[in-house]
């Protein structure tokens, strides 16, 4: 692996210079080829799970295309250097890469946007079509409206640009248009026609949560027809909306029956694929060969609460950078598309952003991503107050000739007797902060996820915050204020083992309609969670203590198998079948390019099962 990632970026360094070198000469052959290698670079460290790698190398070449972008000359002939050509491709390779990745869509849209402005014929068809993509995959069909209008109303300037262009690479025996032979105003209709049928196909079967995929495969093949380079990429983003629609549906799905689901939010997942056959093949003969007598399932995520029989709740254990958070990610969009559940998420270090409809704020600065903001200033206040207190007892001490053990000591007992009162000091605040907002901040009947955002340096702080909202979720279910189901995802969980409220709430929350998704980097965690829950468990540095509630559940073979737990893989168990299944999420890594992780993940297994 270490060779394969120096390799890669020697590889991406020699991308990075034939593009920069193709900007400097005005080489527009090098200029696409460098930033196909580039990408393919980038591409890889995302599909091996090097996130620290592929955003450098994003970082790097964003700076190289915005240079092109303001250093650009608009009055220059078209295939100058820095001329239009340059500027236009330095727009549509940063949306590229932007959403290849599923990075921000938004800034996506805005380098469309720019290319739109001063894109023609073909290249303006593109540009339009992937803004409507994006659009629709952030939600905003509003808009998408205006750019159906836009193309409808540019109709004749847009056919004339086409045949301008048809003709031009007809006369050069170009390649751009396969298709030379034949009238340029009847091409350029064709193509019109597919292009503003493929628009209106998109977003009538959106609104309409009905499959277009097929149709919308038709149309582009038209359009490929003529201009392959440029729709080729499109193939990818049709699946990625296809996804998204066919993820609204919960056809063929009995909550009442199964208590795992075959993923439908990611493209590739959804997609046939002769590959995932392949991959759930390969994965059974590594366990096989790793002598593990247990089950493989691929792309499998559990629906919490779903059967009866089974445990209501869901804990999840795994170091740093496995996959963890984007698998989480996945169960509950999956949870919200079978259940329509309400989703409210304790979120340390707002890793879940991406996925809320509202972020709210508890202390510290006001964020401009947050939706709601609460300072509640007096929790501050009173802890900085306490510390105060201490640091002038620190003072007396040091003065009354105090060792440095004593001293410390005196400190932990003064700390120890400060930490209930401003617990309790908490508590009061945060209760009394729900009496007054109690329908904004648990609005229980949305359907929308909630993301509490407690920003406390304090651990203990954040844990108290977060034990006050649970007693107080549990509280309105009991009183019967909760009339829909509830997912409760608590991150970084071994902070509130023996808590009363996480208790109550994974014994008794089922009856109620709760349901808790438990995560933790470590493997400690409450006895009662994990005696109600399902357990997913990815790679350890920290092994489990021979009296862990956890450390009951693992064979010897199994306990020696987790620190060999690649990126994406984890060990789920299955108390209603009290055993193992050995699992892998293709798109923990990058959901918009699983295809290609599938099939580096298949070459690594046929090595390793080779070797």
């Amino acid at each position: 692996m270490e060779q394969a990632i120096q390799s890669y970026m020697d590889y991406a360094k020699d991308a990075e210079e034939t593009l920069k070198q193709a900007i400097s000469s005005g080489s527009t052959t090098d200029y696409l080829s460098g930033y196909r290698e580039y990408e393919k670079a980038i591409l890889y460290f995302e599909g091996v799970g090097k996130k620290k790698e592929s955003h450098l190398l994003l970082s790097r070449l964003e700076k190289i295309l915005q240079v092109v972008i303001e250093r650009g000359n608009l009055e220059a002939p078209y295939f100058d250097k820095l001329g239009p050509f340059f500027i236009l491709y330095a727009y549509h390779f940063k949306a590229k890469i932007l959403e290849t990745l599923n990075e921000d869509l938004s800034d996506a849209v805005k380098s469309r946007v720019g290319a739109l402005e001063m894109a023609q014929g073909i290249d303006w068809i593109e540009q339009i079509i992937n803004i409507i993509v994006d659009l629709l995959l952030e939600g905003l069909d509003d808009y998408c409206l205006r750019y159906l209008k836009y193309a409808k109303d540019k109709k004749e300037e847009l056919i004339e640009e086409l045949i301008e262009q048809i003709q031009k690479f007809q006369s050069e025996s170009s390649g751009f248009f396969f298709k030379r032979k034949g009238n340029p105003e009847d091409i350029a209709l064709q193509i019109y026609n597919a292009f503003l049928k493929l628009l209106g196909l998109m977003v009538e079967r959106y609104n309409s949560e009905t499959s277009f995929l097929t149709e919308g495969l038709e149309l582009l093949r038209v359009l490929k027809k003529y201009a392959h380079e440029d729709f080729e990429y499109l193939d990818s983003r049709l699946m990625a909306l296809e996804a998204l629609i066919r993820g609204f549906s919960n056809e063929n799905v009995d909550s009442y029956t199964i208590s795992h689901v075959k993923s439908k939010i990611i493209p590739h997942t959804l997609i046939e694929s002769p590959y995932l056959d392949r991959l759930e093949d390969l994965l059974t003969k590594y366990v096989n060969k790793m002598k593990l007598n247990i089950p493989v399932a691929v792309g499998e995520v559990p629906i919490l609460g779903a059967n009866p029989a089974g445990s209501p709740h869901l804990s999840i254990v795994g170091q740093t950078g496995v996959g963890k958070t984007t698998l989480v990610k996945q169960i509950i969009k999956e949870n919200k598309r079978v259940q329509d559940t309400t989703v409210f998420i304790f979120d340390h270090h707002l890793e879940y952003a991406d996925i809320a409809d509202q972020i709210i704020q508890i202390g510290g600065e006001q964020k401009p991503e947050v939706t709601s903001y609460y300072p509640v200033y007096e929790i501050g206040d009173t802890f900085t107050t306490a510390q105060e207190h201490i640091r002038t007892q620190q003072t007396v001490f040091s003065q009354e000739g105090a060792s440095p053990d004593d001293l410390a000591q005196k400190l932990q007992a003064i700390e120890e007797q400060t930490r209930p009162t401003i617990s309790r000091f908490v508590v009061d605040t945060i209760e009394s902060l729900l009496d007054k907002e109690e329908d904004v901040i648990l609005p229980t009947s949305s359907a929308e996820t909630i993301v509490f955002w407690p920003t406390y340096d304090e651990p203990w702080i954040v844990t108290t915050i977060v034990s006050t909202i649970l007693k107080r979720i549990l509280n309105m279910a009991i009183q019967e204020k909760i009339s829909d189901r509830i997912l409760i995802v608590a991150e970084e969980a071994q902070n509130l083992a023996n808590d009363k409220w996480i208790r109550n709430l994974a014994s008794e929350g089922r009856k109620f309609g709760l349901f808790l998704m438990a995560i933790s980097q470590a493997p400690e965690f409450d006895p009662w969670v994990v005696s109600n829950s399902e357990i997913l468990v990815f790679r350890l540095r920290k092994s489990f203590t021979t009296n862990s509630d956890l450390d009951t559940l693992f064979t010897d073979q199994i306990k020696k198998f987790i620190p060999n737990l690649d990126i994406g893989e984890y060990l789920s168990y299955h108390r209603e079948l009290r055993s193992w299944v050995f699992s892998y999420n293709p798109e923990s890594l990058s959901p918009i390019h699983a295809e290609k992780t599938v099939e580096m993940k298949i070459l690594q297994l046929q090595q390793l099962l080779s070797s």
